[in-house]
């Protein structure tokens, strides 16, 4: 069995997960907080913290992508690739208001033939990038 740790915003961040490994141990895997690309293609300070792999030495960790346009997400994919990342997750599932609002997380559900053609693009640029979706 695999235990997996999902994150809560401003709460468990790159720290976190560190002291939570060496105090407790136990967590196979853990996703970030999302990272939000969009048409700056940079990532934020804060982001950038989240998926620098020096913070994240000897864990296994699953960086969130929130995102509604394939670009976006195709480009976080490989930086996050180009840091040694092998696995994503597509953040479907967030219900906050402000990001649904953005057509984003669960907002993104709401328009099946955008998040179908989002899905066909994401995919047929993964290779053998792992791709996990979180919905609710």
């Amino acid at each position: 069995m695999l235990y997996e740790m999902a994150p809560m915003e401003g709460i468990t961040n790159y720290l976190y997960r560190r002291i939570h490994r060496e105090l407790f141990g136990g967590v196979d895997k853990y996703f970030t907080p999302f990272i939000s690309p969009n048409a700056n293609l940079t990532f934020t300070t804060k982001e950038q913290n989240e998926i620098d792999p020096s913070h994240n030495e000897g864990l296994w960790v699953v960086p969130q992508i929130l995102a509604n346009q394939a670009g976006y997400f195709c480009w976080a994919m490989e930086e996050l690739r180009g840091r040694g990342y092998r696995e994503v997750n597509f953040n479907l599932g967030c219900p906050s208001g402000t990001v649904t609002a953005k057509g984003k997380g669960a907002g993104f559900l709401s328009e099946p033939e955008k998040l179908d053609a989002f899905l066909d693009a994401v995919f047929s640029r993964a290779g053998d990038m792992k791709i996990s979706i979180k919905t609710r």
